[in-house]
């Protein structure tokens, strides 16, 4: 498909180059849709190829939604970060919170798991608050930070 911007893509070519992505990993219905329009495609092309593979059940949002939540959790970001991120691909809030975990002792978890891995001997002030704007800049509430920097000069 390279080299073929300087003609219109068909149809048949927006299918080809939208099942090629699939294939590599899942996305959401609005990502694929702006992906293909950035390749080239036109808008109405796009939404329809869009909307025949979500009919197939090729691209689903739920999915898509499930995977990420799970991949971002395991990379330990959290809950804010990880909400922010799908609302900006086009994910709506609904599916948002049916694939987050509802335990916050989940988030906390991460949270200290995260504070651990940066954790370098004993925490003092400077320390403290260095690692405290690590957790933010992740995703994680004032009140997960706190938690798990408290856990963590509990440990010592």
């Amino acid at each position: 498909m390279r080299g073929r911007i300087a003609r219109e893509l068909t149809e048949e070519d927006v299918h080809e180059i939208a099942v090629r992505y699939l294939t590599r990993r899942e996305y959401g219905i609005e990502e694929l849709r702006r992906k293909l329009i950035q390749r080239g495609s036109d808008t109405a092309i796009a939404e329809q190829v869009v909307t025949d593979l979500a009919g197939q059940n090729l691209v689903s949002d739920q999915r898509f939604t499930e995977m990420y939540v799970r991949t971002r959790m395991r990379r330990l970001f959290g809950p804010l970060k990880i909400r922010g991120e799908l609302r900006s691909l086009g994910i709506s809030d609904f599916l948002i919170e049916e694939a987050m975990p509802v335990e916050q002792e989940t988030w906390f978890d991460s949270a200290l798991q995260w504070a651990e891995k940066r954790c370098h001997g004993v925490l003092d002030y400077a320390g403290r608050a260095k690692i405290y704007r690590s957790l933010m800049n992740r995703g994680f509430s004032h009140e997960q930070a706190n938690v798990a920097l408290d856990r963590l000069n509990s440990s010592d």
